[in-house]
């Protein structure tokens, strides 16, 4: 499974608001800078996490972005779902067997639990740097 820069800045925004939830709105330009992303790009990413109802966002001198819920109720599986067209562990063919269909929906299930039991919240009670730091291979 590879999550796109998509899925990656769009879990960057909204981990951003996380931390400032209750606090501050943030616009798509600071995240950006703040991350070294293109702000065009993460405009884009964030119109479809408004779209969803993930994020709101208020015009005005004290507008931006906020979270639509609390960090603790907004899932990473929820981010990816709107925004990566296809996560997917590993895809079946039909030569498969059914010993490895079986695998492959363990595998599946293990992934979507992850996504699906994972909060905004819970990623922030992690040092933001040691979690930068890593890259995930399997």
């Amino acid at each position: 499974m590879k999550i796109t820069t998509r899925g990656r800045y769009g879990l960057y925004f909204m981990l951003a608001l996380a931390r400032n939830y209750g606090e501050k709105k943030r616009s798509v330009k600071s995240v950006a800078e703040e991350r070294g992303i293109s702000d065009l790009y993460l405009e884009q990413i964030v119109a479809s996490l408004k779209k969803a109802e993930l994020i709101k966002s208020t015009r005005g001198a004290y507008g931006g972005y906020e979270l639509n819920r609390a960090p603790d109720v907004i899932t990473v599986g929820q981010i990816f779902r709107t925004l990566e067209e296809n996560i997917v562990a590993v895809e079946g063919d039909e030569k498969d067997t059914d010993t490895e269909r079986y695998l492959w929906g363990r595998i599946r299930d293990a992934l979507r639990d992850v996504l699906d039991h994972t909060t905004l919240f819970d990623m922030l009670e992690h040092d933001e740097d040691e979690v930068d730091d890593y890259m995930f291979y399997i």
